[in-house]
């Protein structure tokens, strides 16, 4: 009977003469659990989440994304570097000057982002080959993106309706002719 008192003893002391020294690295602060470290990365890597997709300056990209940065859409590649991602994100902030990207939801999980996601914003700017329309966009999407170690995306995979985009710009879909 006394040996498992014993035990439960040795165990409660061991538990509380553990110490989590807080070290600070940079702006953060650092303990030795690995449960808190694995808490201050996820929380980094939301708060560059947060201002990656709302980005309106090219130059606020540099140090967000790697220089061999690859971005698919819907499956298909359409950037491969920095600077094609700050040419398609200004073709963005022209065709829609107005627009917002707001979470609906986001998850991190070790170096990767899950984010939910909805574009919203006027067609008053040169849009691609589209010229300004003056409609009102609203998306839902969803992106996968993946993070170095040093907390920069270096790719990111992107969902959306892409018809249901076009249509609010006034484009149809006409049915292909079966002769």
């Amino acid at each position: 009977m006394k040996s498992p008192i014993v035990l439960f003893m040795f165990m409660v002391l061991g538990c509380i003469s553990c110490k989590n020294d807080p070290k600070t690295m940079g702006n953060e602060i650092i303990t030795e659990n690995n449960d808190n470290q694995e808490v201050t990365k996820r929380n980094k890597l939301q708060s560059s989440i947060d201002a990656y997709l709302n980005i309106k300056d090219e130059e606020e990209i540099n140090g967000m994304v790697t220089d061999n940065y690859i971005r698919n859409m819907n499956g298909i590649p359409v950037v491969t570097n920095k600077s094609e991602l700050k040419a398609r994100l200004n073709l963005y902030t022209t065709g829609f000057p107005d627009h917002i990207i707001s979470l609906s939801n986001s998850n991190v999980c070790e170096n990767q982002g899950y984010v939910n996601w909805v574009f919203t914003g006027t067609h008053t700017g040169q849009f691609a080959d589209v010229n300004a329309t003056g409609k009102k966009v609203k998306i839902n999407g969803f992106s996968h993106l993946y993070f170095n170690k040093e907390g920069q995306i270096y790719q990111e995979d992107i969902f959306y309706n892409e018809l249901e985009f076009l249509q609010q710009l006034g484009y149809s879909l006409v049915a292909p002719i079966l002769e």
